[in-house]
């Protein structure tokens, strides 16, 4: 039985290759997660910056302006519909 217990431990024994694997499965993780954190930060600042921009416009040049020529951006940004129109079965 001694013997038994004494192989057991030497097969299941946490060996550097075994903490390795299991540490390598972790810091992939915390990899994932810090990148997630640094593209949700990125977005963040995008949308403050362009917040900021459209404030300062608005300050310099008032809303009219600002809105006509926001109006005239998406305008020229919406895709044309060339393609046939589908309407609801009546």
């Amino acid at each position: 039985m001694l013997m038994w217990i004494a192989n057991w431990a030497a097969r299941h024994a946490p060996t550097p290759e075994k903490q390795a694997e299991r540490a390598l499965h972790e810091l992939r993780m915390e990899l994932f997660r810090a990148e997630q954190q640094v593209m949700d930060a990125q977005l963040r600042a995008e949308y403050f910056r362009a917040r900021l921009l459209f404030l300062e416009d608005v300050t310099r040049q008032g809303i009219e302006a600002v809105s006509d020529q926001r109006k005239g951006q998406q305008e020229l940004m919406q895709p044309s519909r060339s393609g046939p129109r589908l309407t609801a079965a009546q």
